[in-house]
């Protein structure tokens, strides 16, 4: 299937130290992609890397804090230096919390808008200057069924992920006329070390096994065909577009 092929692509991913931004990073070196892990923790990038490398993949590290504007000109800067250009970015990087509103202080309100929010407007902004220059590239956000659905108890997530499907819808809009994709992946509730209080609260957790249609949460590795269908030559008539990973958990 030629058309799910990333040989010779360069792809930067952030978050990609676990949960789903490792998936994703293995699932794309495995279709031929060089992958550019992005993140804070240097150790389980290196993680990362390794299980890539023992598939006969190409991958390096590139620690860098996705809140630090700086620090991402400077990464893009390299991998530009490097590889020469940038084909496909993965913006995956988040983080979640769970609080009543009236508790919400304005430190962990800004927390959550800058590292779910502004650090993919940041990213976007500095790979997509290179991406119109070479006016050819693939932007891939990772936002959260509780864009679309949704939360009692995470409005300052709800609020982050919803507004990152907007922005994909907008920059879509923007930079099509330089034959650049703009898409955006709603991943549902999966097992990962970022619902792991959904999954140990027992309350919690049978709410979602009777709101998910599947009954149980995703697998990590399901996140892989999403990913790998936007960010290939399968999905060249797609933009603008927000794909639901979910279990059907939107469906209600």
């Amino acid at each position: 299937m030629n058309l799910f092929d990333l040989k010779d692509k360069i792809a930067v991913i952030t978050g990609a130290s676990r949960g789903l931004g490792r998936a994703m990073a293995v699932g794309m070196a495995q279709a031929g992609a060089t992958i550019i892990a992005i993140g804070r923790d240097k150790d389980a990038l290196e993680d990362t890397v390794h299980e890539i490398s023992e598939i006969n993949g190409i991958a390096r590290v590139c620690q860098v804090d996705v809140c630090d504007d700086q620090g991402v000109r400077q990464m893009v800067d390299e991998v530009i230096g490097i590889f020469g250009r940038i084909d496909i970015l993965v913006n995956n990087a988040g983080i979640s919390a769970m609080s009543k509103t009236t508790e919400i202080s304005k430190a962990e309100w800004n927390r959550v808008i800058e590292t779910n929010l502004n650090s993919v407007f940041n990213l976007s902004k500095t790979v997509g200057k290179r991406m119109i220059d070479s006016k050819q590239g693939n932007i891939i956000n990772i936002a959260s069924v509780l864009g679309k659905m949704a939360s009692n108890r995470s409005l300052h997530y709800c609020a982050s992920k919803a507004a990152i499907i907007q922005m994909t819808r907008a920059l879509a809009l923007e930079w099509a006329p330089y034959n650049i994709r703009v898409n955006c992946i709603a991943p549902g509730f999966f097992k990962t070390e970022m619902t792991k209080v959904q999954q140990q609260d027992e309350r919690h957790r049978t709410f979602l096994m009777r709101k998910i249609p599947f009954r149980r949460f995703g697998r990590p590795e399901e996140i892989i065909g999403s990913v790998l269908f936007l960010a290939s030559d399968a999905s060249t008539y797609v933009t603008g577009s927000t794909l639901f990973v979910d279990g059907g958990y939107s469906i209600w």
